[in-house]
C-alpha cells in the first residue's frame, strides 16, 4: 500500500503541474493603438483590476489589457468611437487582469473600476472623473477639473489645477496644491492637504485633519480628531468631537467648536465664537470695532491677545460658588489693560473693561479656570 501512495504522489503533482501550466496559458494579452486629438476622451470602465494611465508627446493612445481569459475575450470591448478612446471589460474569471494605457496630456478621463487601483503617472491637462469600488487612487498633476472616489481606499493626488471634488469610504487623503474649489470627505480616514488657493470643504469620520493655507472660505470637520488650518483668506468654520484646533490666521468671521480639546488661534481679524468642553482656548483678536466675539470653555483658562488701539467692551466671567476677596478675584482675571468695572458675587467674578472708548463686544466665560488678557 505505502509503495503506491509513493508512486501516486509525483503523478498527483504533475497533474497539478500540467493544470496550473494549462489555466495559465488560457490567459492571453490584448493591445491595440489608436490615432488621436488634443482634447480627446479616455473611458475606462473595468469590474476588477489595476489600471494605469500614463502620459506621453505622441499623438496616439496605446492600450494594453494584461491576463484576459479566454473565456472573457468576448467581454472586453477596446475601440474609437469619435472623438473617445473606449475600453470597457466585464470579465469575471480574468483574476489577475490589469490594463495600461498611455496617451497625450490633453486627454479628458473618465475612469471607473469595480475594486482595483487607479494610479496616473503622467500629468493630465483635462478634467478627470476616477472612481473605484475600493481600491486606492494616485495622481500626479491633473491641470483640470477632477472628480475623485473610492468605496474604501487611499487617495493620493499631487497639484490639482481646477475645481477637485474627493470622497472615499474610509481611506486616508493627502493632496498636493489644488488652485479650484475644494470638497473633501471620508469615512474616518486622515485628511492632509497642502494648500488650497480658493474655498475648502472638508470632512472626516474620525481622523485628524492638517490644511495649509486657504485662499477663500474653509469649512473642516472631523467626528474625533485634531484639527490644524493654515491662514484662511475669509470666513472659517472648524469642529470636532474632542481633539485640538489650530488656526493659523484668517480675516473673516471664525467659528470653532471641539467637545474637549485645547483651541489655538492666531492673527484674526474680524470675530471669534469658540468653545470647548474642558480645554484652554488661546486667541489673538484685531476686532473690526462692530462684530461680537464669544469664547467659552467648561474648565479651562482663556488668554485673549489685543491690540493695544484696539476698541472694544470686553466683558470676562469667570464662574465660582464661594464669595472671593478683591486679591482672590485679581488672581481669577489679569489684564493688560485697565479694568472698568468689578462686579463679585457668591456665582460668578465679572470684570469689564472699555478699551481706547469701547467698540466690538467680546465675552469670555470660563466655568472653573482663569482669564488673560494681554495687549500686544
Amino acid at each position: 500500500m505505502k509503495t503506491k501512495i509513493l508512486f501516486g504522489i509525483p503523478a498527483i503533482l504533475m497533474i497539478f503541474i500540467l493544470t496550473g501550466f494549462l489555466s495559465l496559458t488560457n490567459a492571453v494579452d490584448k493591445e491595440k493603438t489608436f490615432n488621436v486629438s488634443k482634447g480627446d476622451n479616455l473611458e475606462v470602465t473595468v469590474s476588477n483590476g489595476n489600471v494605469t494611465i500614463n502620459t506621453w508627446d505622441k499623438s496616439q493612445a496605446y492600450i494594453k489589457a494584461y491576463n484576459v481569459d479566454q473565456d472573457d475575450l468576448s467581454y472586453l470591448k477596446i475601440e474609437q468611437q469619435g472623438n473617445k478612446v473606449i475600453v470597457d471589460f466585464e470579465g469575471e474569471d480574468s483574476d489577475d487582469f490589469y490594463l495600461e494605457v498611455s496617451i497625450p496630456e490633453q486627454f479628458n478621463l473618465e475612469i471607473a473600476t469595480g475594486g482595483g487601483n487607479v494610479n496616473i503617472s503622467g500629468v493630465v491637462t483635462g478634467s478627470s472623473k476616477i472612481t473605484t469600488g475600493g481600491g486606492n487612487i494616485s495622481t500626479l498633476s491633473l491641470n483640470g477639473n477632477a472628480k475623485i472616489s473610492t468605496g474604501g481606499g487611499n487617495i493620493k493626488l499631487e497639484n490639482i489645477g481646477g475645481d477637485l471634488s474627493v470622497s472615499t469610504g474610509g481611506g486616508e487623503v493627502r493632496v498636493g496644491i489644488v488652485n479650484g474649489e475644494t470638497k473633501i470627505s471620508t469615512g474616518g480616514g486622515n485628511i492632509d492637504v497642502k494648500e488650497v488657493k480658493n474655498k475648502l470643504s472638508v470632512s472626516t469620520g474620525g481622523g485628524n485633519v492638517t490644511i495649509g493655507n486657504i485662499g477663500g472660505e474653509g469649512k473642516v470637520s472631523t467626528a474625533g480628531g485634531d484639527l490644524s488650518v493654515g491662514k484662511v483668506s475669509g470666513s472659517a468654520k472648524l469642529s470636532t468631537a474632542g481633539g485640538n484646533i489650530y488656526l493659523g490666521g484668517a480675516s473673516g468671521n471664525v467659528k470653532v467648536n471641539t467637545a474637549g480639546g485645547e483651541i489655538s488661534l492666531r492673527n484674526i481679524s474680524g470675530s471669534i465664537s469658540a468653545n470647548t468642553a474642558g480645554g484652554n482656548i488661546n486667541a489673538e483678536l484685531n476686532p473690526d470695532g462692530k462684530s461680537e466675539s464669544k469664547l467659552n470653555t467648561a474648565g479651562g483658562d482663556i488668554y485673549l491677545t489685543l491690540p493695544g488701539n484696539a476698541k472694544a467692551n470686553v466683558v470676562a466671567t469667570v464662574r465660582i460658588n464661594k464669595h472671593l476677596s478683591k486679591s482672590e478675584a485679581d488672581e481669577k482675571i489679569k489684564s493688560d489693560f485697565e479694568v472698568t468695572t468689578v462686579d463679585l458675587s457668591s456665582k460668578d467674578i465679572t470684570k469689564k473693561f472699555v478699551i481706547n472708548g469701547g467698540g466690538s463686544l467680546i465675552e469670555m466665560n470660563t466655568a472653573s479656570g482663569k482669564i488673560k488678557i494681554i495687549k500686544k
